[in-house]
């Protein structure tokens, strides 16, 4: 035991507020070392001191009251680097958030841009094995992921020999309009094959769309989705069909993470398509 001070030399000594410490003893974490029973006034350890630091550390790093009071009270090492660890894991998950969202607000600073290039595409009628589902945009990024895997299974088994499989999204303006509408992913149907339980073989019909790719993954993509509507009532007759998008370069692996997308936004076309 070192010697015992008043709770003023006590927050000098190791940068914590009267309140802090008053609430720290509430909660058990640093408790008094003697309170007087005639006055009411906290008396602590110079030995605290230390035990008071890494508290104040931790807090300061954003640790959360619980994980700062179950590293106090375990002598375990192997507990406390869980502690800890995990505690960093999530420090960088929040720099990346906030980088991003730097990122993100600086592109905010210039104006939706022109897109260097659209292209004016016919798309034929398709053959496509599809899974469809009403959702709500909270709902979409987990089945979007879920799904996706299980069209490339089923196309993988039903098909002779390896191949490239692209898929396809079609989103109904409710989506955008209310949050919740009807998403359909797609694949084109392999040849001479029937679908599995719980996907629909369908045609997609021929229409007529102005494309923009987007590269990367889906951060940012509504500032394409945004020149891309710009380019498409400004010089072109929007269409009120559905949006649909096209995923490039996925890999086996990781079949929900690709390279690209095409987003496609349906027009009226005033030429006839080819033959």
């Amino acid at each position: 035991m070192g010697a015992q001070v008043s709770i003023g030399d006590f927050a000098v000594m190791t940068s914590l507020t009267r309140k802090a410490l008053r609430h720290y003893h509430d909660i058990g974490i640093l408790e008094p070392a003697h309170i007087d029973s005639h006055t009411g006034y906290r008396f602590y350890d110079t030995s605290q001191v230390d035990h008071a630091h890494i508290i104040r550390r931790f807090r300061s790093l954003g640790m959360s009251i619980p994980d700062v009071k179950a590293l106090l009270s375990t002598a375990d090492t192997a507990t406390r680097t869980d502690i800890i660890t995990t505690h960093l894991e999530q420090m960088e998950v929040q720099l990346q958030q906030t980088r991003d969202t730097v990122g993100a607000l600086r592109e905010l600073l210039s104006p939706v841009c022109t897109p260097a290039h659209v292209e004016l595409r016919h798309e034929p009628a398709l053959a496509v094995w599809s899974i469809g589902a009403t959702l709500d945009v909270s709902e979409l990024d987990s089945w979007f992921g879920s799904t996706v895997r299980k069209l490339r299974d089923a196309v993988a088994a039903a098909a002779s020999a390896p191949s490239v499989i692209v898929p396809g999204g079609l989103y109904d303006r409710e989506l955008f309009l209310e949050s919740r509408g009807k998403a359909t992913l797609f694949v084109a149907a392999p040849h001479s094959a029937d679908p599995p339980e719980g996907i629909r073989a369908e045609v997609l019909p021929q229409a007529e769309f102005a494309v923009l790719t987007h590269s990367g993954g889906h951060e940012g993509i509504d500032r394409s989705y945004g020149a891309l509507g710009i380019y498409a009532n400004e010089h072109l007759i929007s269409h009120q069909g559905p949006i649909r998008e096209h995923y490039l370069g996925g890999a086996p692996p990781d079949p929900t993470t690709f390279t690209a997308t095409e987003i496609c936004w349906p027009i009226f076309s005033t030429t006839p398509p080819p033959e």
